[in-house]
């Protein structure tokens, strides 16, 4: 399972914090691998994903989250991709 969180860049906050959350939980599971998305470097991507914003979360390439989940949401949407 891949996870990526988009990024902009050090001083970013919910950038901060969704690394973070993703981490602990790439943690928890050994199948997961995660990965940052810098708005700038991957700005067409985003684009065409409609991603505008620093934070957002995809899962196995998908977008899962637009903005910043909390951890028990993270967990369970881990949690149900990986069950099925």
């Amino acid at each position: 399972m891949l996870i990526e969180v988009v990024t902009a860049g050090p001083g970013c906050s919910i950038c901060e914090k969704a690394l973070k959350a993703v981490s602990q939980v790439a943690l928890e599971y050994p199948q997961i691998e995660t990965q940052e998305l810098h708005v700038v470097d991957q700005f067409e991507r985003l684009q065409e994903l409609g991603i505008f914003s620093a934070g957002a979360i995809l899962i196995n390439r998908k977008v899962e989250f637009t903005s910043l989940p909390s951890l028990s949401k993270l967990r369970e949407r881990v949690q149900d991709l990986l069950n099925t």
